[in-house]
């Protein structure tokens, strides 16, 4: 694979070949203790695979502890007979996700705590690979992992996005893994199904907001508290987690929407600018009446009574919590603003692109041209790229002008890869390799009476 990596605030462009996920100068033996927090309710199916994964992991300066909160089964139990080396805390009661979090925080002084759920199961050398990344650079405070789904093909992570009004993405959604997002990447947070955090931001940005009760956007809003301190939130693909998903709330079940939305609007007020709070009004009306009144009614109105309810408590924690240092300059690669899109505020990572042409660095709206590398072998083109406005959008994509095809594009991040032409020359060489022209074209545009909005937004396209 040949990319170029652009740096948006230096104006630089750089060469770059093959997926290596980390640099050789960064590889080395890690040995700072690590604290890994399992966080356990009702665990007595599941706890004892995750904790023999973690003790069958190639790193051995660990510290495993357990926080139970007031499970009601046999995983008190379990943790006690069978895994002794455990520091185990019984809670008494359930404290939900961040609390339980934050009591593990309180029982270690170790410099990296690795927060694992107990439905996940680590690869031998996951931990390992993570610490690696985290001590590699001091700007780094929080990295995540390629989550896969327990059947090891499909994806469930890999980094993730927040849009307008606070509703989350995962890169590679239930995609089959073929390898489309092994790559390094800056990101605006990664779940906390599986996540490195240095203790040092934790110590400066506080611990988790117990208000996030029982579960979600704790680890949003931990990842954007770290952004504002100039730590960078980094994903890391080859650290490999499998886990099963919402084991105490079905995905898509009303439980699991309540907590989501209540999670989200807590989010929201206690982070948004008054700019992207100005944002969040007119994307969360568009966004209800277009879809979320229709399939979401309930989990909305009783999400939103609650926020109400709880809003002087908010706007408290809000105060409280609210940090004003400045994004550190040394983030590597600068975040894109798309304040104006109905799909993204902020999309971070890389743009191996060059001469873009279009409504915004990578936003589409009637067409967009851009530049690539290719070696004489090249054979696919990938792209990484996501509808606007919540709309599934035809695409025309085109490469010196043949024509690739027409795909539609749907409104969660996804890869897509097409056969080059056999003839790849489209302009001079650069660096030493060809040049072919990209051109994306949307052929059935967005209904909401905005031409000059983007109908699609990308975040990278490469050949391989």
């Amino acid at each position: 694979m040949v990319t170029l990596e652009m740096d948006f605030e230096r104006g630089q462009i750089t060469c770059s070949r093959g997926q290596e996920a980390v640099p050789d100068e960064l590889r080395s033996t890690p040995s700072a203790k690590v604290a890994v927090i399992i966080v356990s309710y009702n665990s007595a199916e599941v706890i004892a695979t995750c904790l023999t994964a973690v003790f069958e992991s190639d790193y051995k300066n660990t510290q495993v502890i357990v926080v139970d909160n007031g499970s009601r089964d046999s995983t008190r139990s379990i943790v006690r007979e069978r895994f002794p080396d455990v520091t185990l805390v019984d809670a008494g009661r359930n404290l939900g996700f961040a609390g339980g979090c934050n009591v593990g925080f309180k029982v270690t002084d170790a410099p990296i705590v690795l927060l694992l759920n107990d439905d996940a199961v680590v690869r031998p050398d996951a931990i390992t690979k993570m610490v690696e990344l985290a001590n590699s650079s001091r700007d780094i405070g929080i990295v995540g992992c390629k989550i896969l789904y327990p059947d090891g093909e499909r994806l469930q992570h890999a980094g993730a996005a927040v849009l307008p009004n606070g509703l989350t993405r995962h890169y590679g959604y239930g995609e089959p893994d073929t390898g489309q997002y092994d790559r390094v990447f800056d990101c605006a947070y990664v779940t906390g199904a599986a996540v490195a955090i240095k203790r040092e931001l934790l110590e400066r940005a506080g611990l988790f907001d117990a208000g996030y009760y029982p579960a979600y956007f704790e680890e949003v809003e931990c990842a954007e508290r770290a952004r504002r301190l100039g730590y960078r939130v980094v994903y890391l693909p080859t650290a490999v987690v499998y886990h099963e998903e919402s084991r105490s709330a079905s995905k898509g079940s009303l439980g699991f929407y309540r907590m989501y939305h209540s999670g989200r609007l807590r989010f929201v007020l206690k982070n948004f600018t008054a700019r992207k709070l100005f944002g969040f009004l007119r994307e969360e009306l568009r966004w209800l009446f277009r879809y979320g009144l229709r399939a979401q009614l309930r989990p909305l109105s009783s999400a939103y009574i609650k926020t109400a309810v709880k809003l002087p408590e908010i706007l408290r924690a809000r105060r409280r919590d609210w940090l004003k240092e400045s994004l550190n300059p040394r983030i590597v690669k600068r975040a894109v603003d798309f304040s104006e899109s109905a799909f993204y505020n902020q999309l971070e990572g890389f743009s191996p692109i060059v001469d873009w042409q279009g409504s915004r660095v990578r936003g589409v709206d009637r067409k967009a041209r851009f530049r690539l590398l290719a070696s004489g072998a090249s054979s696919k083109l990938g792209l990484t790229l996501a509808a606007a406005n919540g709309h599934a959008t035809k695409l025309k994509v085109l490469v010196d002008r043949c024509n690739l095809g027409e795909v539609e594009v749907r409104d969660y991040m996804q890869t897509l890869r097409f056969q080059l032409p056999k003839s790849n020359g489209g302009g001079p060489p650069l660096n030493g390799s060809e040049v072919i022209r990209v051109t994306l074209k949307p052929i059935a545009a967005c209904d909401d009476g905005a031409s000059d909005r983007p109908k699609v937004v990308m975040k990278s396209a490469w050949v391989e």
